[in-house]
């Protein structure tokens, strides 16, 4: 075994994880339960893009709270100043791990975050400084499930 091999093993379990959780999401008969893939966490706080779905499959914690489209920290409102603290909108950084590409961890009343597409690009092996949301990117808001697995074969792999 090369030692290539598990890290590669790895990004694509972590890739169709992801997938699967999508899959699981569009069977439920709970009507509250959606993959919003384009309206990623605003509109009830459940639903996420795939890069979510990559993040949350790896036991990934937003962090911000939305319910009832009130956004909160541990409790405490999000304002509409706090909002802009970090590039993109807060609601779409997890809590960042240990594991996480240091340099692009930022920080939030106190707390390491990072956005979700990094955490996802790197859990699935891809460059987590490029561009995954644009012209068919795996985390296009765009994209239908046929095509993330059309995507996620070409770039992380086949289904392990």
């Amino acid at each position: 075994m090369t030692t290539d091999f598990v890290p590669q093993l790895r990004h694509r379990q972590a890739a169709w994880q992801g997938f699967d959780r999508i899959t699981e999401v569009q069977a439920s008969p709970d009507p509250d339960v959606r993959w919003w893939q384009t309206d990623y966490r605003s509109r009830c706080g459940t639903g996420c893009c795939y890069a979510g779905q990559v993040a949350l499959a790896a036991g990934g914690q937003w962090l911000v709270h939305i319910r009832d489209r009130q956004m909160s920290i541990d409790g405490t409102p999000v304002t509409k100043a706090g909002s802009w603290s970090v590039p993109y909108s807060i609601w779409q950084y997890m809590l960042a791990t240990d594991n996480d590409p240091a340099h692009l961890v930022r920080h939030v009343r106190g707390k390491r975050v990072i956005h979700v597409s990094h955490r996802a690009a790197h859990l699935i092996g891809i460059d987590p400084d490029a561009e995954h949301h644009d012209d068919g990117g795996l985390f296009e808001s765009d994209n239908t499930r046929e095509d993330l697995e059309k995507l996620i074969t070409k770039q992380v792999g086949p289904r392990p």
